[in-house]
């Protein structure tokens, strides 16, 4: 794997897509920062477009983001599946998570 792509939320106050690519030559990381999940798909398809070869979303990304990115993947990648996944915590991580989301 040569170039991967990481989705995370910036904040409901964010007006434009943070981009940053960090790595090396051999193993480059697009890192894109998006307004909300609901941007997820946009930007999974975007990093597809840029050569990612993987593609993972931060924990802020529930079940129905992640399908949405599954789709839009599957539609922009269809000859090519591109593996996605996303961050996850364990259950006893769970009210660390409700102080910091709500």
């Amino acid at each position: 794997m040569q170039r991967w792509g990481f989705i995370y939320t910036l904040g409901a106050d964010a007006t434009t897509r943070r981009v940053d690519v960090i790595g090396s030559p051999t193993c480059e990381l697009i890192a894109v920062g998006v307004a909300s999940p609901a941007d997820g798909a946009d930007a999974a398809t975007w990093l597809v477009d840029q050569g990612a070869e993987l593609v993972e979303m931060c924990g802020a990304f529930g079940p129905a983001d992640q399908a949405s990115v599954a789709a839009a993947l599957s539609r922009s990648a269809a000859e090519h599946p591109v593996p996605h996944g996303a961050v996850t915590y364990p259950c006893d991580q769970a009210a660390g998570l409700h102080r910091l989301f709500g």
